[in-house]
């Protein structure tokens, strides 16, 4: 088959989605209308009218699907920005667009609104805080948290001078795209860069990230080409489709992308994409090995985090997540329909999301099982317990837990502690210590990218763990940074906090494995820690202080624990001797019944 033909049969036999369906009718209407009544007319008339109106709604765009477990093997053809056939053999040819491609069998509309993606949109909920991009200029030493999520103590790129071609080009290279990296044509226009944008093209979400199977896919190119600016290149040569000669960084604001080439200029030529052909079967077509059930290789590169500084692990010996040890992948935890809004398992997300099933994924939910709404302390907030009793009549009541997760039994453990603390305060992170640990993540240390630069004093300074209180008052270990704007004293800056939930150690490394003095003596880390680490000169207040919790209080039941076991020795003889004393009585008075009757 010629490549033409091939092209042509590529078109003519992919899936007929809402744009293609008009087309197909005006078509079978063309073939027949020779032979057809003036009545079949209307009814063929009336088709096409339909067509173009299901045409215009993308809310009723219908996704190609299998309904099958088996992965569907994607052999497709790739398509440009403009929706045409990309032919490899094309000199001029264009990088291939993932919406156009991937958007042929799947709604790219519905999935720009996932979790990933839809951080600059207005109208969504943020929910519980998390970690932000950082800010750092070192010239004026300010740090500022920004998010386009709402979330309390940040600001979006705008209120910190950032426009949106600033934002991408610093943090974009941890991005799966979407988002700012596609600002809508109202966006561009008011633009300060949009002769930029026009170069670059927009930063598309780029499904490969994290739908790869194997290492195709490179990131750390991606985010090369990001630092370059040839945005609408990324995917394809970070897949290894082909190479790309050239940078869009070089070329002036003026550049005419339809001039020739001019020998004399070759910088002027603009980024030329050459495509590896060795890639393309004989119809033109592209396997892409793609994966729905993502290697938690994949979220590494943007969710990854290292301890640093004094005292910090080994690399070889820091424990791996026990779930991961297990067996399991992050996303068979933090799950997502279609839509790509992903589940991030917290207590009160089923309530934010008024979505029983979300709470089937937090920790209670797997280890305690779907009841655990109507039957446990730790259930998801009250707003959520009829929607999580909802999903636990549609399970047996056998059901307890999810992937045979193991169900805790917590014995002797009073239940005020369920309700004053998360699962994660015992559970998660590094056995916490008198002074916090620093920590550099992926996202604002740039983990991930090769370089000889990268040292242990990097801004910014992130410490944990810290055991503050979570909006829902509830105590949990979370990581923190100190945050100043430039017209603020150093002195007067400000704690930005978000909830640490991995890596999850196992039952017999939780705190209280040594006893209850692990969390209630006098030295305790969760209450006489402090916020800054070893290296750091200045004193800060413990975490106690922190919380604001009452000193007093702490220090008598620091006292309690402390002489408990001298109490329990107490109570044991005194008990004994009153046993004693009560058996003594009552033989005596035995021995004076006997006597009576005798």
């Amino acid at each position: 088959m010629s490549s033409d033909r091939a092209r042509a049969w590529a078109g003519f036999s992919r899936p007929v989605v809402a744009t293609d369906f008009s087309r197909w009718s005006w078509c079978t209407a063309a073939l027949v209308g020779s032979r057809l009544q003036p009545g079949f007319w209307a009814a063929i008339i009336l088709t096409g009218l339909c067509g173009q109106t299901r045409a215009a709604g993308a809310e009723r765009f219908d996704p190609l699907k299998t309904d099958s477990r088996t992965p569907y093997v994607h052999r497709i053809t790739l398509y440009a920005a403009d929706g045409a056939a990309i032919d490899p053999q094309d000199a001029r040819a264009p990088p291939y667009s993932p919406q156009a491609t991937c958007g042929k069998c799947h709604p790219i509309a519905a999935i720009r609104h996932g979790w990933h993606f839809n951080a600059s949109d207005p109208d969504i909920s943020g929910g519980r805080p998390g970690e932000p991009w950082i800010l750092v200029d070192e010239k004026t030493a300010a740090v500022l948290p920004l998010s386009g999520r709402r979330w309390p103590g940040t600001v979006t790129p705008a209120a910190a001078g950032l426009t949106i071609w600033q934002f991408v080009k610093r943090f974009g290279g941890h991005m799966p795209g979407g988002g700012f990296g596609e600002p809508s044509d109202e966006e561009l226009a008011k633009s300060p860069q949009r002769a930029r944008w026009e170069i670059s093209g927009r930063l598309e979400i780029d499904c490969m990230v994290c739908h790869s199977a194997d290492q195709q896919h490179d990131p750390a190119e991606l985010d090369r080409q990001i630092e370059a600016e040839n945005f609408k290149w990324a995917p394809t040569v970070a897949l290894g489709l082909g190479v790309v000669r050239g940078e869009a960084r070089r070329l002036p604001d003026d550049w005419d992308s339809q001039a020739p080439p001019n020998p004399d200029y070759p910088d002027l030529a603009g980024p030329k994409l050459i495509y590896d052909k060795r890639h393309f079967d004989l119809d033109d077509r592209v396997f892409f090995n793609i994966t729905c059930r993502v290697p938690s290789e994949r979220c590494y590169f943007c969710h990854s985090f290292r301890e640093v500084g004094p005292g910090a692990a080994d690399d070889m010996l820091v424990s791996r997540d026990v779930h991961l040890a297990a067996g399991l992948l992050c996303v068979d935890c933090h799950r997502n329909e279609v839509d790509h809004n992903m589940v991030r398992g917290y207590e009160t997300e089923a309530a934010e999301r008024k979505d029983a099933w979300v709470a089937a994924y937090s920790c209670a939910g797997c280890h305690l099982g779907a009841d655990a709404a109507t039957s446990e302390p730790e259930a998801p907030a009250k707003d959520a317990t009829a929607a999580s009793a909802s999903a636990s009549e549609e399970l047996p009541p056998s059901v307890s837990g999810r992937y045979g997760a193991p169900r805790p039994a917590h014995a002797g453990l009073p239940p005020v502690h369920f309700e004053k603390l998360t699962c994660t305060v015992c559970h998660s992170g590094p056995w916490p210590e008198l002074d916090a640990k620093r920590f550099q993540t992926a996202m604002n240390h740039g983990l991930g990218l090769p370089t000889r630069d990268r040292d242990d004093q990097q801004s910014p300074r992130i410490v944990g763990p810290i055991f503050a209180r979570l909006p829902d008052g509830k105590i949990a270990p979370q990581r923190m940074v100190w945050t100043n704007s430039p017209d603020q004293p150093a002195n007067e800056a400000k704690p930005y906090l978000w909830a640490l939930a991995h890596d999850v150690r196992p039952a017999t490394q939780a705190l209280g494995v040594h006893g209850c003095t692990d969390c209630h003596a006098g030295d305790a880390p969760i209450d006489a820690g402090c916020l800054t680490t070893v290296d750091e000169s200045a004193q800060s207040p413990s975490m106690l202080a922190f919380r604001g919790d009452d000193a007093d209080e702490r220090v008598v039941w620091a006292l309690a624990f402390k002489f408990r076991p001298a109490f329990k020795y107490f109570a044991c003889t005194g008990a004994l001797l009153i046993g004693l004393i009560l058996l003594r009585n009552g033989l005596d008075g035995l021995t004076s019944l006997l006597r009576r009757v005798l």
